[in-house]
C-alpha cells in the first residue's frame, strides 16, 4: 500500500489566481472559499463571485463569472459526463450551473473541430432563502440537489435538448444542511439535527419525496455530522457520524445494523500524514468526527475542527491523521487524492501517488520509483530507413539519377507492394479530408475582391452564454454598434 503524503506544493496554481479584481472604482482582494476536483480539472470558488476553472494538464486557468455579482461562493461541485457540469452556490442563495464542452479527440472529423460550443450557464434564483451549503450531482449530470443553511433542499432538473432547467423544493429540515449524497434514486441528507433518506414517490400525477430517518434515537446536540453511501463489508451501506467517535452503518431504509466505535483507537498513536510545510502547532484532537468522504475502497476520510483522519472501516483502524494544518476550509476527494483548502491562498494536495497530470516530477522523489535492483540496459542499435517516397520514385524510374545503394534496392524489392498500398491509403485519407473541408460553409468576406474594401469592426461575443438570452455583443470602440 502506497504512503499517503504531500508530494509537491501547489504554489503555481495559487499564483495563477489574481490577488485582487477591480469592480467599478474599487479593488477587492481575492480569496479561495471552496474547491472540487476531477482527474482533468480543478474548480475553485472565490469570494468575488468567480469560479476559476483550472486545467491540470495544460496549466491554463479560466474565469467563470456567476450571476450573483460579487457574492461569496460557498460550495462548488463538478460532474464529468458527456460535458463538464460545474455548479456553484453562493451566500445569497443563488445557484449557477455551467455547461462546459469537452475537447473533442483529435481523430474526429474536421467539422466538429471547427464548431466550438460556448460555455452555457443556468441560474437558479428565488428558491434558497439562505446561503447554499451543499451540492450533489447525479451521475448523468441531469439532476442537481442543493441544500442551504436554512434546511431547504432544492432539486434542479436540466433539459439539455430544450435548454431549460426546472427547480423545486423537495424537503425542508429547518436546520443547516451539512452533507448530502446520492445513490441511485435515494438522496441522503445530513443536517445539524438528524440524517434522513429521501425517496421519490409518484402520487396524483406528480412526485413527492418520502423521508425516513436514519436510526430511531435523536441526536443529543446540534453538530455538523456527515453521512455518505459507501461499500463496507462488500455491500452498499449508509455511514453516518455520531458523537463520541462513533459511526453508524445502516441500510437504505435507515435501519442501523452496526455501530463502529473509534474512541479507544483515537487515543492510541497513529501515523501522521507527511506535509512539506507543516504547522509548528498541532491541532487539538476533536471529540467527534464530522463530514465523511469515501477514499480508495473501504477507507474513509473524516474532517473535524481542522484535523483530518483516514479510517479503515473493515479493519477497524485509524490509518493516518493530519493535525498540522493551519485550518481546513474545504475538502475535495477524488479516487486516491485529497485536496485541502487550508486558507484563502493556500491549497494542499495529498495522495498515494504524485500528481500524474503534472509534466514534471520533483527530482528528490525519483528514488521512490526506482528500485535498487533495477539496471540500465543498453538499447539495440537502429538504422534509419529511406523515405517511402524515395523508394517508390526509384522503383517507378529505374534510370533516375538519384543515388540508390544496394540496401535501398533490397528494401524496394521486398516491400514495394506494401509501400504502394500505404501511400495510396494515405492519399485517400487526405482527399477525404479535403472534400470535407470544401463542403464546409465559409464566410464570403474572406474571398479576394479587387478594389479597396471598407474595414469592418469586429464584434466580441461573451464566452459564457446565459440560457434563455441572446449572447451579448460588445460594441466596438467608436460608439456605433457593429454592422451599421
Amino acid at each position: 500500500m502506497n504512503t499517503l503524503r504531500e508530494w509537491s506544493p501547489l504554489v503555481e496554481l495559487v499564483n495563477k489566481i489574481p490577488s485582487s479584481v477591480q469592480r467599478g472604482l474599487l479593488f477587492h482582494d481575492v480569496s479561495i472559499t471552496c474547491v472540487d476536483l476531477v482527474e482533468e480539472f480543478i474548480a475553485l470558488g472565490s469570494n468575488v463571485g468567480l469560479v476559476f476553472w483550472y486545467n491540470r494538464k495544460s496549466g491554463a486557468i479560466e474565469r467563470l463569472a456567476t450571476d450573483s455579482g460579487s457574492q461569496e461562493l460557498t460550495c462548488v461541485r463538478i460532474a464529468s459526463t458527456v460535458e463538464y457540469m460545474v455548479a456553484a452556490g453562493c451566500r445569497a442563495g443563488q445557484v449557477n450551473i455551467f455547461q462546459i464542452p469537452k475537447t473533442p479527440p483529435p481523430d474526429v472529423c474536421a467539422e466538429l473541430l471547427l464548431k466550438a460550443k460556448p460555455i452555457e450557464r443556468y441560474t437558479v434564483r428565488g428558491l434558497h432563502r439562505a446561503g447554499v451549503s451543499e451540492l450533489v450531482w447525479s451521475k448523468n449530470g441531469m439532476r442537481l440537489f442543493s441544500g442551504d443553511m436554512g434546511g431547504a433542499v432544492v432539486l434542479t432538473e436540466i433539459g439539455y435538448a430544450s435548454k431549460t432547467c426546472q427547480s423545486r423544493e423537495i424537503i425542508n429540515e429547518r436546520y443547516e444542511i451539512v452533507q448530502m449524497d446520492l445513490y441511485r434514486s435515494k438522496l441522503l441528507v445530513s443536517s445539524s439535527f438528524r440524517t434522513v433518506i429521501c425517496s421519490p414517490e409518484e402520487e396524483d400525477g406528480g412526485q413527492r419525496w418520502r423521508v425516513a430517518q436514519v436510526g430511531k434515537k435523536d441526536r443529543k446536540m446540534l453538530a455538523p455530522f456527515g453521512a455518505v453511501f459507501a461499500s463496507v463489508h462488500g455491500k452498499q451501506q449508509i455511514v453516518s457520524t455520531r458523537s463520541g467517535f462513533r459511526l453508524w452503518l445502516a441500510d437504505d431504509e435507515g435501519n442501523v445494523a452496526q455501530t463502529l466505535i473509534f474512541k479507544e483507537l483515537m487515543r492510541a498513536p497513529c501515523a501522521e500524514i507527511g506535509l512539506l510545510n507543516p504547522s509548528r502547532n498541532p491541532i487539538r484532537i476533536p471529540t467527534t468526527f464530522g463530514k465523511l468522504y469515501p477514499f480508495e475502497g473501504h477507507r474513509m476520510v473524516s474532517v473535524a475542527n481542522g484535523a483530518l483522519f483516514l479510517l479503515d472501516l473493515e479493519r477497524m483502524a485509524v490509518a493516518g491523521s493530519l493535525t498540522r494544518l493551519r485550518h481546513i476550509l474545504d475538502v475535495a476527494v477524488d479516487r486516491n487524492e485529497i485536496l485541502i483548502l487550508e486558507s484563502g491562498r493556500s491549497l494542499v494536495r495529498i495522495g498515494t501517488l504524485p500528481d500524474s497530470s503534472q509534466s514534471t516530477i520533483v527530482l528528490k522523489n525519483l528514488e521512490l520509483f526506482v528500485s535498487a535492483e533495477s539496471q540500465i540496459v543498453q538499447a539495440d542499435e537502429c538504422c534509419e530507413e529511406a523515405p517511402a517516397e524515395l523508394l517508390v520514385r526509384n522503383e517507378e524510374s529505374p534510370g533516375s539519377s538519384l543515388p540508390c545503394d544496394d540496401r535501398v534496392s533490397d528494401s524496394v524489392d521486398g516491400g514495394g507492394v506494401d509501400d504502394d498500398a500505404r501511400l495510396i491509403d494515405s492519399h485517400m485519407k487526405k482527399l477525404e479530408l479535403f472534400d470535407t473541408l470544401n463542403e464546409l460553409k465559409y464566410d464570403e468576406s474572406i474571398l479576394f475582391k479587387s478594389g479597396r474594401s471598407r474595414r469592418k469592426h469586429r464584434t466580441k461575443v461573451n464566452p459564457i452564454v446565459e440560457i434563455g438570452q441572446i449572447p451579448k455583443e460588445i460594441e466596438p470602440e467608436g460608439g456605433e454598434p457593429s454592422g451599421s
